[in-house]
């Protein structure tokens, strides 16, 4: 009951918000997102739809629309919401490609649905590969290629940071091979991300810090896990 509960207050939030902003991608974007994700459990057993709608209300908290209109002086309120649109669709939509296996790397979100070819675009950089080549797009999942087609999109680097972040938050239930990939993984490549984004869109530091600072407070007691001394990270975090 207190899962259903769960979900319902986030449903209704995201809901009411969009409708409210005249948010149109981002309220096709929700019951898609559920559609997709119905009947997929995360590790810690809860349904796997609280992931993206959790990510997506981290990021309207944060207020992204203060950090369009400042990077974008010139643009209309319209426009601005239309970016934190793109941004709200994507983050809901993040993981349909990869955990529920679209054909065609997700075209029916445009064709079927109607939703703007920026959130597909977007949804597609967050996406990684297959590790089968299921696909004829496939080509295998390489991190620094990935990494780099995130940091070269603002929303995608939005995204991505609020989504680990969310991931952290369940490392409790992680094995411990798999915390130690995250870990890894962290200061191969999404902390020199988030360097990146802050560098790349300055207006944005805000955002990027607040998120990148709650992912180091969530794994902070599992430091322990990396060996700095023999690990050669030091060596690596330029991946990006």
């Amino acid at each position: 009951m207190k899962k259903a509960s769960n979900y319902n207050k986030l449903y209704k939030f995201i809901k009411n918000f969009a409708k409210r902003k005249g948010l149109w991608n981002t309220l096709i974007a929700l019951p898609l997102a559920v559609k997709y994700h119905t009947g997929q459990k995360r590790d810690d057993g809860e349904p796997y739809i609280m992931h993206p709608m959790r990510v997506c209300i981290t990021l309207i908290l944060l207020r992204p629309e203060l950090a369009f209109r400042e990077a974008y002086p010139r643009k209309s309120e319209q426009w601005v919401w239309h970016q934190c649109d793109i941004l709200f669709a994507t983050s809901l939509l993040h993981d349909v490609v990869e955990e529920a296996d679209l054909p065609k790397n997700g075209k029916e979100l445009v064709t079927v649905y109607h939703l703007e070819k920026e959130v597909l675009k977007n949804v597609r950089i967050l996406s990684k590969p297959q590790k089968r080549k299921k696909h004829f797009w496939s080509r295998g999942y390489r991190p620094k290629r990935y990494y780099r087609k995130i940091a070269r999109s603002l929303i995608a680097s939005l995204t991505k940071p609020v989504d680990r972040k969310d991931n952290c938050m369940t490392f409790a239930v992680f094995s411990e091979e798999r915390k130690k990939k995250y870990m890894v993984e962290n200061y191969q490549y999404i902390y020199p991300l988030c360097r990146i984004a802050k560098r790349r869109y300055p207006k944005f530091r805000r955002i990027i810090n607040t998120v990148e600072g709650l992912i180091k407070q969530n794994v902070k007691p599992y430091e322990h896990l990396l060996d700095f001394k023999t690990g050669n990270l030091k060596e690596r975090v330029n991946t990006c």
